[in-house]
């Protein structure tokens, strides 16, 4: 009986490590994912043309935001699949994958000036919409910021942000700046 339960406890030691070294592979996993969207971005509400080529729009998003885009700025840009269970009344997104992560920066920080950026910007005439431009963020870190968004609400923090793909939390403007990696950070808030 005493060689069973010795043998019990080692497969808990050798199971509680197995389960630490998961939880690390996954964390180096999701940063790696991040890592390579640090150069791209997300843009919703841009109505979809027939025929279009991505990349124009994103041209003439750019001259919206007064930035300068060019096929030599730009890796690669494509509208998104439909997501299942569809929306199908809104356009699809456009991810962006830029060159140099400076290009993306500059974008970004264009869009931010720009306040109310909407479709009346870029010439539609429908009712303006809302264009969104956000970082390309990765499923995980997705749903990390999504709880970052409610814990910001029920702890009544007031700052929260992404930034290079990294998520930022503030309770108010004299205190640190806390970076949200996993779960468990939410948890010690």
């Amino acid at each position: 009986m005493d060689e069973f339960l010795k043998t019990i406890d080692e497969l808990k030691q050798e199971n509680i490590n197995l389960k630490a070294k998961i939880t690390t592979l996954e964390s180096q996993l999701e940063d790696v994912e991040q890592y390579s969207r640090l150069n791209s971005v997300e843009i919703f509400g841009v109505p979809e043309g027939k025929n279009e080529d991505t990349y124009e729009v994103v041209k003439n998003i750019g001259v919206a935001l007064d930035l300068t885009v060019t096929r030599g700025s730009i890796d690669v840009c494509h509208r998104l699949g439909r997501p299942a269970g569809g929306s199908e009344g809104r356009p699809r997104g456009i991810i962006v994958k830029f060159v140099r992560r400076e290009h993306k920066i500059k974008f970004l920080a264009k869009r931010k000036v720009k306040r109310n950026f909407s479709t009346q910007h870029l010439g539609f005439e429908q009712p303006a919409q809302p264009v969104y431009i956000n970082e390309n963020l990765s499923p995980g870190r997705r749903k990390l910021y999504a709880a970052a968004r409610e814990a910001k609400k029920t702890r009544k923090y007031t700052y929260l942000w992404i930034q290079n793909g990294n998520i930022l939390m503030r309770k108010d403007q004299e205190s640190s700046v806390v970076r949200i990696a996993s779960m468990d950070d939410l948890d010690g808030l």
